[in-house]
């Protein structure tokens, strides 16, 4: 089936699963009583282990204000650095683990920077003796928090990479700094500048010959070319869109509320917009809410014990009778039967 690249301009901004999963479990860490009053689209990301997985930047800044807001206001940007380690980003993160020096860590980072989000872009050079990264916003849908929680992050993992653990980093913040930068101050080492026109960190230039402590040129060559072929399904616009899509519905369901209109608006798009990529694809927004609640149901009636009754309601039907009715559309037999032969 041919599909048709999503518009740029116009798609929500993502970034991997894995930035949704660290502020959950730091949460749930040093605050483990939340877990009673999280809503089930916020446990979807712990229990969703999609290596490739996306989640929008707007639900990424819901999940943050959500947590800042149960830990006491507190900026989360310094914990999470500390939490975010490399293989929590699948491939990309390994392929980074296998390089064999920090300016090819540099080089691979700028290339495959989509698989960790598509917020930004990354620029890389070198003035004098030193060196910089420099992210660039998209679209107008910037993020002072991801940026700077992506700064930090690759500091940690330089630091980590090379096993030099006293390396100092200069870096410049757009947006205003928080109430206490010493956290930040902590991790850079160097000097840390709020309320600057641009996100950049500096380091020595002879940091770029540094070798990585894991480097492994085989396992390199196979990460390289898996991370590569995953970046080219992101980029084809079909997985950013329908991906995201199915997902929202997934999470959805049991609010009994989606419809072509809601999850537009949910992804920032207009109804007719998405109803015509839909087309584009191949698809259809009411075969699309089935085939994601037929596969739900059949998850749950093979791997859970949760009874019928309460299937029902929690993938949208309004009584036992209609569900029992679609499953049996679906598969040809009834949920008590599915779930009895172990299918």
């Amino acid at each position: 089936m041919q599909t048709r690249s999503t518009d740029p301009i116009h798609a929500p901004r993502t970034l991997h699963a894995a930035y949704a999963r660290t502020v959950l479990s730091h949460l749930l860490a040093v605050k483990p009583s939340v877990a009673q009053v999280l809503a089930p689209a916020h446990l979807r990301h712990l229990d969703d282990l999609d290596p490739a997985g996306r989640c929008t930047l707007q639900e990424w800044h819901g999940l943050m204000d959500m947590a800042s807001q149960h830990l006491g206001g507190r900026d989360l940007v310094p914990a999470l650095s500390e939490q975010f380690k490399p293989w929590h980003t699948g491939l990309l993160g390994l392929t980074l683990m296998t390089c064999s020096s920090v300016v090819d860590v540099a080089g691979l980072l700028q290339r495959l920077h989509p698989l960790l989000d598509d917020v930004f872009t990354i620029e890389r050079g070198v003035v004098g003796q030193r060196f910089y990264l420099r992210l660039h916003a998209t679209t107008a849908e910037a993020s002072p928090q991801l940026a700077r929680l992506s700064l930090a992050v690759w500091v940690h993992r330089l630091r980590w990479l090379t096993g030099q653990a006293d390396l100092l980093i200069d870096v410049n913040f757009e947006g205003t700094g928080p109430v206490d930068v010493n956290p930040y101050q902590r991790i850079f080492g160097g000097q840390v500048r709020f309320d600057q026109g641009d996100n950049t960190m500096w380091g020595d230039a002879a940091c770029l010959n540094m070798p990585i402590m894991s480097r492994d040129a085989v396992s390199h060559s196979l990460l390289h070319g898996q991370a590569v072929k995953q970046l080219n399904l992101l980029s084809n616009g079909k997985d950013l869109l329908i991906d995201q899509l199915q997902r929202l519905i997934k999470a959805q369901l049991t609010l009994g509320n989606v419809t072509l209109d809601t999850m537009a608006q949910a992804l920032k798009l207009p109804s007719r917009t998405l109803q015509r990529r839909l087309e584009e694809s191949g698809l259809n927004f009411r075969l699309l809410v089935d085939d994601v609640r037929k596969t739900q149901a059949q998850h749950h009636l093979r791997d859970t014990c949760m009874p019928v009754s309460e299937l029902a309601g929690a993938l949208g039907f309004s009584d036992p009778t209609s569900f029992n009715r679609a499953f049996k559309r679906w598969t040809g037999s009834s949920p008590g039967a599915y779930r009895r032969s172990g299918a």
